[in-house]
């Protein structure tokens, strides 16, 4: 069975498991670097669509296709999906008041994304240009103290709010500062993430040390490759030193101080090789290294 025949399969089956007490359709998701995903969502009692969560097929098509996994087993899966995450109290709060600038502005926050990967879902949202990214904005939150979710500000949400692009910048950057951003040695942060500890990564007047990555991320785990956009913490880190920005995805960038015997052609290669086998298609930022210029207080393209 191809994939297209499994969704159609997958729609009339759910379809006829929940009968008429729910509305089951299925849904081309747009996502980052202009991937696309399939996914079904159901609305039950007249649920609205922002609250009820899209649940995507491809894994289960991929344990179908490989036999691991028959059509009454994903059927199973995906209504025990629908449960676990249906339309938790935070969530239908938020999305209650999502046009309610107010309410959302202290979630809000900035993310970036490629710009070349990205033109269709650019020209829906709310962005900037920046060297060769975009800065887009997202409301994150929390539900339940379990998970998080976000959700892209798109220009007419914007317009909902009757402010301007750049006053979103501005309140972004204003919750950026709070938003709890680390820098972590990488060989210790591989060691603690192995053996369930964290030491919470530098602080203070701690430096960025020469020969070591160092990785940089905030509390969430969610579209902390922004936190380059903090002038104030690169250059209390970087201590004066250019350094090499290594995008390691949309959610966090490694820093290594620059030295002589440093090759900006060699970071590339290993960037683009990391993107390739490590990080999912959806969450790549670059294929390439930027550059941190100290004396200017600066980030630029590795020429």
């Amino acid at each position: 069975m191809k994939y297209e025949e499994f969704k159609a399969k997958i729609l009339e089956e759910l379809r006829g498991f929940y009968g008429e007490k729910a509305d089951v359709e299925l849904e081309e998701a747009l996502m980052n670097n202009g991937k696309r995903k399939g996914a079904v969502q159901i609305r039950i009692g007249g649920e609205e669509s922002s609250t009820v969560p899209f649940i995507y097929l491809g894994d289960f098509f991929r344990m179908y296709d490989a036999g691991e996994m028959d059509m009454e087993g994903c059927i199973k899966g995906i209504v025990r999906l629908r449960k676990e995450n249906g339309c938790r109290t935070e969530i239908a709060q938020f999305a209650g008041r999502i046009l309610d600038w107010e309410y959302v502005r202290e979630k809000v926050y900035p993310a970036l994304l490629s710009t070349e990967g990205n033109r269709e879902l650019l020209g829906r949202l709310a962005s900037r240009s920046l060297l060769d990214l975009s800065v887009i904005y997202v409301i994150r939150g929390t539900a339940d103290g379990e998970g998080s979710y976000s959700v892209k500000i798109t220009r007419g949400l914007m317009e909902a709010y009757g402010i301007d692009e750049g006053q979103l910048y501005g309140q972004a950057m204003q919750n950026l500062e709070k938003d709890g951003y680390r820098f972590f040695e990488m060989g210790r942060y591989v060691q603690e993430q192995m053996e369930g500890t964290e030491n919470g990564g530098m602080q203070g007047q701690e430096s960025l040390e020469e020969g070591k990555m160092y990785i940089l991320r905030n509390t969430s785990g969610l579209y902390g490759a922004a936190g380059i956009l903090n002038g104030n913490l690169i250059r209390d880190a970087a201590k004066g030193h250019d350094c090499f920005i290594l995008p390691s995805s949309i959610h966090e960038t490694i820093f290594l101080l620059a030295s002589d015997n440093m090759e900006q052609k060699e970071l590339d290669s290993m960037v683009a090789g990391i993107n390739r086998s490590c990080v999912e298609e959806e969450e790549r930022l670059a294929d390439h290294s930027y550059y941190y210029d100290a004396g200017a207080g600066e980030i630029r393209i590795c020429a």
